[in-house]
Parts: C-alpha cells; structure tokens; sequence
C-alpha cells in the first residue's frame, strides 16, 4: 500500500473515531472546542471565507483537515520520527494540541485551550479526543504499510 493510500485508510478511521468521542461528549453533554480552525481560517480571511451552516459542512472540513494531518505525518514527520508508532502519534498529538491551545483558540478569542468557555473537563476531552486521532492514526499508518508492503 502506498504511502497515500495508508495514510488516508488510517487518517479516515481515526477522524471518524475523533468525531465520535467528541460527538460523545456533546451527550453528556460536556462542551468541547469545535471548529476553531474553521473560526480562524474565517476571521483571517476578514469575513470573505463564506462557512454553510449546520453541522454538516463542519464535519466535512473536520474530515477533511484530519485527512490532510494523516498526510502531513506520513510523508514528512514520520519519516523523520524515530521510536514506536504511539509514541510517534503522541508527539504530533501534544504538538497539535499546544498548536491549537496556544495559537488556534486564544486567536479566536477563547483564550489558553478554550478556557472562557470551557470546563476543566472539557478541555481535557478535547485533549483525549484528539490524542485518540493522533496515535491511532500514527499506529494504523504503521500497521497498514507493514502489512500491506510485504
């Protein structure tokens, strides 16, 4: 199996994994961050970026960017990476995190991990949600090209 093709095969069961858990936690109900990214793609653009309503398009763009995350590990930081693939994984994860806790969310006015609106317990699922998708997606990646190359 390429090097395409196991990435997007690991990076789709882990994002629809990730939306599960933070699907999850909306039935607690326990609000986590959702879309910041798409928040700040939105307030950079100064408002031309036109975003469809509903939690459709939402969830397409959060496929769509974990998809792009499985690529971006594959051909550039796994390669470079050394240890196993959940270790791997959980360094991209904490480096995602601290990304989107330090940059991402305190851009959009949400402040440290979403901390204005959010609970001590939901930033911690937003955390293990995605962390989820890191490693799984790194020991999926894993798994696939070694399976499938020999």
């Amino acid at each position: 199996m390429s090097k395409v093709g196991a990435a997007l095969l690991a990076g789709g069961v882990a994002i629809v994994l990730n939306s599960a858990a933070l699907a999850a936690a909306d039935w607690v109900p326990l609000a986590t961050a959702h879309g910041g990214l798409l928040r700040l793609l939105v307030m950079l653009s100064g408002g031309a970026l036109k975003v469809p309503s509903g939690s459709a398009f939402q969830l397409f763009f959060h496929g769509v960017v974990g998809l792009a995350m499985a690529l971006f590990y594959a051909w550039l930081l796994e390669p470079r990476m050394s240890g196993p693939a959940w270790r791997r994984g959980a360094y991209y994860g904490v480096f995602a995190w601290l990304a989107n806790a330090l940059i991402v969310l305190p851009a959009t006015g949400e402040g440290f991990a979403g901390s204005r609106h959010l609970t001590l317990a939901g930033m911690w699922w937003f955390a293990a949600a995605h962390m989820l998708f890191f490693v799984l997606q790194a020991v999926l990646y894993a798994r696939f090209r070694r399976v499938f190359l020999t």
